[in-house]
């Protein structure tokens, strides 16, 4: 070599000095080559520019991977504008502003929240999922440059729009959803009013106005109706006439919820339900209580506290109570005294109600888990990691079968109770929140979405194929300007007809 110059090693742009005497080997080179680009990265050698491109790669979790990307494009000297892939979640290119880039060593630094390990060796950039994105687990990321980016297509839903056989306008949102019983369906609405309505025509039977909005679904035991109000109190009703029986204080403050848009909100949309079983009533309250009532004085016969907020109902089972707290744990009591059994921390909130099957508790969180607990222990038996995507929705078991919607995920998805296996995952389009109402035949429920949100969301009421998931119909309701619209309660099913509710306050019947 006449002077010193540059020559390519493989995916590597190395400098060699003269003079060489003897060829090198491939490691000798391997090992010159990391050697000269940590001096060059060390000495200020790579700067934000240099990394300008697309870099593409996989997320791994548990033996499981998911594509992950980001294109970066020079935005002025030492920033960079940057586009997010995330396919799982329907994020395709979303644009997430600029952000510095600095180069120290082999660190390269995106903002203030990513960090990669440069391997210039390898042409990679390594790291952990930002926070941001992975509130509880450290998902390692490794990226690589690409020419461009091929992205999968979103196919729409492939199935027939449904007609509604009858609606009923509420005149106010109503987020909890339906509840069927005895030919009468029972609604409660944001305005306090619960409303009764003959289920095959959609004909208003009597209202009942509680003094604050009815966020949870309505329960109906014998000749009752119990629901929860955000006043702080429970209500009994004549299930035929609406009349109230008693009322009883579970909460001392009324519950206050606040908006999605505040940087301070839980999205607590949901309320406890009340829970019935041998003579006793058990709802959580917002404050953090699962209390026991009497269900025929609503005389209080146990309190316990402890676990934040509890914003989903109860399971009964054995003699035992289910529940699960926004402070992330899943708690077991005794039934008959509320005694603590066991506690699993799952370590993020838990606002859905706990599903039995024999041995196993069914259970999604906010850790983008479901998890399979051994109902006895609270051990865990299995989980199921739902890429970025809140399980807040309430699991319905049938025949060994968990239904169970997801949030960002947007798939209804049916899972094996002893096992935790996927048995088949559908894309709905939108925030799935509700309880699936679950038929011999078929899976029901509805989707909220959200009109400027980083992934296309809708609203709208999907019916799938038990056994496979296939969607079967689908109903889009007409566009609003609301900012979140849609489905987001749990459906009713029987006697033929598919019962939902959305928050323009409507209540619509649908052919099974």
């Amino acid at each position: 070599m006449g002077s010193p110059g540059w020559f390519l090693v493989p995916e590597i742009l190395c400098f060699v000095p003269k003079p060489l005497r003897v060829p090198p080997t491939r490691a000798k080179i391997k090992r010159m080559n990391t050697l000269l680009v940590g001096l060059l990265l060390s000495a200020g050698g790579l700067a934000a520019a240099d990394f300008v491109g697309i870099w593409a790669g996989a997320i791994t979790h548990e033996g499981r991977s998911t594509p992950y990307a980001l294109e970066l494009e020079s935005a002025g000297e030492g920033q960079v504008s940057v586009r997010l892939s995330i396919p799982v979640i329907h994020v395709l290119r979303q644009p997430i502003g600029e952000r510095p880039l600095v180069v120290e060593g082999d660190q390269v630094k995106l903002g203030s929240s990513t960090v990669f390990t440069y391997d210039a060796a390898a042409g990679t950039l390594s790291g952990v999922i930002p926070e941001g994105l992975a509130p509880l687990y450290k998902l390692p990321v490794t990226l690589k440059r690409v020419p461009t980016l091929e992205l999968p297509s979103r196919p729409e839903i492939d199935a027939p729009m449904a007609k509604p056989v009858w609606t009923f306008d509420a005149g106010a949102a109503l987020w909890s959803g339906a509840t069927l019983s005895g030919g009468t369906v029972y609604v409660g609405a944001e305005d306090g009013r619960l409303i009764a309505l003959d289920a095959r025509t959609g004909r208003e039977r009597w209202t009942f106005r509680a003094g604050g909005p009815l966020r949870a679904r309505a329960t109906v035991a014998e000749d009752a109706v119990y629901v929860p109000s955000d006043d702080g109190f429970v209500y009994r009703l004549d299930a035929t006439t609406g009349t109230e029986r008693w009322r009883a204080r579970v909460q001392e403050t009324r519950v206050e919820r606040l908006p999605f848009d505040d940087p301070g909100s839980r999205f607590d949309r949901f309320g406890s339900e009340v829970a019935v079983a041998g003579g006793r009533l058990y709802v959580g309250t917002h404050d953090g209580h699962l209390v026991a009532l009497e269900a025929g004085s609503g005389a209080r016969v146990w309190d316990f506290a402890g676990a934040e907020s509890v914003l989903a109902a109860p399971a009964v089972d054995a003699g035992r109570v289910y529940f699960g707290g926004y402070d992330g744990n899943v708690y077991a009591l005794e039934a008959s005294s509320g005694i603590l059994l066991w506690q699993r921390d799952t370590g993020k909130p838990v606002v859905s109600t706990p599903a039995v099957s024999g041995d196993r508790l069914v259970v999604g969180s906010r850790s983008y888990d479901l998890f399979g607990l051994d109902a006895t222990t609270g051990a865990i038996a299995w989980r199921h990691y739902l890429w970025f995507s809140w399980v807040e929705s309430s699991p319905t078991l049938r025949d060994g079968v968990a239904y169970v919607g997801s949030s960002d995920g947007a798939i209804v998805a049916a899972h094996d109770t002893r096992t935790g296996r996927q048995l088949w995952a559908t894309d709905v389009w939108g925030w799935a929140w509700g309880q699936p109402a679950v038929t011999e035949s078929r899976v029901y429920l509805g989707t909220c979405g959200m009109g400027d949100y980083l992934a296309p969301h809708r609203g709208g009421v999907v019916a799938m194929d038990r056994a496979t998931g296939r969607p079967a119909w689908r109903f889009a309701p007409e566009k609003t300007d609301a900012k979140t619209y849609g489905f987001p309660g749990s459906p009713a099913a029987g006697a033929g007809l598919v019962f939902v509710t959305d928050l323009q306050g409507t209540v619509y019947a649908f052919a099974e």
